[in-house]
């Protein structure tokens, strides 16, 4: 009796591992190429209102940047310079594509910046954000700063540093992205795509086929070398969404990709998943 309870036993446990066996190796995929490249994080977009926001909070330009780092929800971290143009103060954020930690801009994505020209601010976007173009009131907010910073060594009021986006900034962002504080900035994002920035659906869908060369070429390097799958790019959960249910109730990944915008489930693999 024992020994037909044992061989009953090994054939359940076995049979409990094939079954599971596809459930593992379809986790260990990752996902497809197309469900990243239709995620604001791998078009290179990001919530203007909440970087507008944190302009206007900033009290430096690395509160500044390691801000906006907070709002992005893509893999490349965003660095910050800031020029003095012949009648206008300018700051830019751009997406670190090359991944080399310094703004270079054949390979990397720029994003937005914020012009302060006879006292009034314009943020424009670019790319997948030039739908955006709001001018917003007077004041100096962050260029009271730069001006009276010294110029950094590549001839800017400020430029990020590379080594203070490898250490510190960077460490600052993948703590962040474990916290409760991600969850809640997540949701609002999804809820500013979805709402379109407040700009007419086709404006804002043209703006997403505008990417630059930069960031077609990534996608493509992303595509080839399948780096895609192990990316821990913005693919939004089903978080702040009116009809939230976790992926696991919904049979795992499938279904739940929505491009550009509203509810999507997590498919990077080193992305920390909050269930609603």
């Amino acid at each position: 009796m024992t020994t037909k309870m044992r061989r009953a036993g090994k054939r359940t446990v076995a049979g409990a591992l094939i079954a599971a066996g596809p459930v593992i190796a379809a986790c260990s995929l990752g996902p497809s190429y197309d469900e990243w490249a239709a995620t604001d994080g791998a078009a290179g977009r990001i919530n203007l209102e909440e970087v507008q926001k944190a302009f206007k909070d900033a009290n430096s330009v690395t509160e500044f940047e390691r801000r906006v780092n907070e709002i992005y929800e893509g893999d490349g971290l965003i660095l910050v310079r800031a020029r003095q143009d012949p009648d206008a103060l300018v700051i830019e954020g751009w997406e670190d594509l090359s991944g080399n930690f310094e703004i270079d801009e054949t390979t990397d994505d720029k994003l937005f910046d914020i012009v302060e020209r006879d006292k009034q601010h314009e943020m424009r976007g670019y790319g997948s954000n030039s739908y955006y173009n709001r001018g917003f009131g007077g004041g100096n907010f962050l260029f009271t700063y730069m001006v009276i910073s010294s110029l950094s060594p590549r001839g800017y009021y400020y430029s990020t540093s590379p080594t203070y986006a490898r250490g510190g900034l960077r460490s600052s962002r993948t703590s962040y992205r474990s916290s409760n504080g991600y969850k809640s900035q997540v949701s609002k994002n999804s809820k500013y795509f979805s709402s379109k920035g407040g700009y007419a659906a086709s404006t804002y869908k043209s703006a997403g086929s505008r990417q630059s060369t930069a960031r077609q070429s990534y996608k493509s390097k992303q595509q080839t070398s399948g780096a895609f799958k192990s990316s821990s790019t913005g693919v939004r959960s089903r978080w702040g969404s009116s009809s939230a249910r976790s992926t696991r109730s919904r049979g795992g990944r499938g279904g739940g990709f929505r491009g550009f915008g509203g509810a999507q489930t997590i498919v990077g693999p080193t992305r920390p998943e909050y269930r609603s």
